[in-house]
């Protein structure tokens, strides 16, 4: 089995369960997507037809991110040599939306760029539009960006729900620039097949660039970033590798009920995973142990990885390997953080590069 790059898992650990959860509360994950695309910019359908697509393959909360836009007003469109009207997404959502079992995310991905290379990040459960911040350098861009979300969003109350969107497209994006942006979240595995999620021989994949950003925020007293996985989807019309398609990586969030709040809460409280297939029963967290229990399916094997940053070295590594479909890591006292990454036997269906596994990863644990 070949491993693309290192790809790193992590959770911020709270005061007792890291979850939230009591010891007897039902394990409920929620899956959803967090970056996709319609007409409403550059997608190659209606935004209802997105919808549709995520709601009849089992997610429960989807966010479509069009660029410097929201699906506010009346947007009119050519196609085909015909005028199109879409509807704005208050007046369809109630077509859609279910209590309890399907929710739709106000969002938008504000599309900047420094340095003539792009800088993208998305903002969730937004009411007007945030417009690019610019900046003369590509970490002040991401920072200010940042920042404007942030204000737009302090009025719901959830000022943190940013992701730092694809940082090696058009390679934009270093680990200082991402640690010093202040954001919370960030795309460790993006399905758009050019967005370089693996690096190249010179260059750093998404998750070393997780880890030495985190490296910098340990030593800066910031909190850890957290990571993500999406499809950046534009076309659901073919299926087929080198299409930018839905499906591919998806965000499972552990929320005592499906409402924007409680998405928000738990994703802040790292009580989340990001995967392209594999499906975990429960995972938990605690001062000084990790413990992941995977759903297994008959036949597909599974490996874990802790992979961490130990004092005094200067870079991180694989600490512990776990086969099978239940795993613990038992802390020394010498890590600074820890996250974990799981790979299965099962080939990814309409992968984001060929020779991909489904995989799995975890967010940081900070062990006190």
């Amino acid at each position: 089995m070949k491993f693309r790059g290192s790809v790193f898992v992590s959770v911020v650990l709270l005061a007792g369960v890291l979850s939230g959860f009591q010891k007897n509360d039902p394990v409920r994950f929620l899956k959803g997507n967090l970056h996709t695309h319609s007409y409403w910019s550059d997608g190659n359908t209606y935004p209802e037809d997105v919808i549709r697509w995520y709601r009849d393959h089992g997610y429960q909360f989807l966010a479509i991110t069009d660029h410097n836009i929201l699906q506010q007003g009346v947007k009119t469109r050519i196609q085909g040599g015909d005028t199109v009207i879409l509807r704005e997404l208050a007046g369809y959502r109630h077509e859609f939306e279910k209590q309890g079992e399907f929710l739709l995310l106000s969002a938008e991905e504000i599309s900047d760029k420094s340095e003539n290379k792009p800088v993208h990040l998305n903002g969730f459960n937004l009411n007007q539009v945030v417009n690019p911040s610019g900046g003369a350098t590509v970490t002040e861009c991401l920072a200010a960006n940042v920042n404007a979300i942030r204000q737009a969003l302090e009025p719901a109350g959830n000022p943190e729900w940013i992701v730092v969107n694809h940082p090696n497209f058009g390679w934009a994006l270093t680990a200082d620039a991402l640690a010093r942006c202040g954001a919370r979240f960030f795309e460790v595995f993006n399905g758009h097949p050019g967005v370089r999620n693996y690096g190249d021989s010179i260059r750093p994949g998404t998750e070393t660039l997780w880890d030495q950003a985190n490296k910098w925020r340990m030593d800066n007293g910031q909190k850890l970033l957290l990571g993500i996985a999406t499809d950046d989807a534009h076309q659901y019309d073919v299926f087929e590798a080198g299409k930018a398609n839905p499906g591919r990586g998806w965000t499972m969030v552990r929320a005592r009920e499906l409402t924007p709040g409680a998405l928000y809460a738990a994703m802040f409280a790292g009580d989340f995973y990001a995967s392209t297939g594999i499906e975990l029963l429960d995972f938990r967290n605690n001062k000084k142990r990790i413990t992941i229990r995977i759903r297994g399916e008959k036949g597909i094997h599974y490996s874990t990885e802790f992979i961490g940053w130990l004092a005094g070295r200067d870079h991180a590594e694989i600490l512990k390997t776990v086969e099978g479909t239940k795993a613990v890591y038992r802390a020394s006292g010498k890590e600074l953080f820890v996250r974990a990454r799981i790979v299965s036997g099962k080939p990814k269906l309409n992968p984001f590069a060929k020779g991909d596994y489904e995989m799995a990863w975890l967010q940081p644990v900070v062990f006190h």
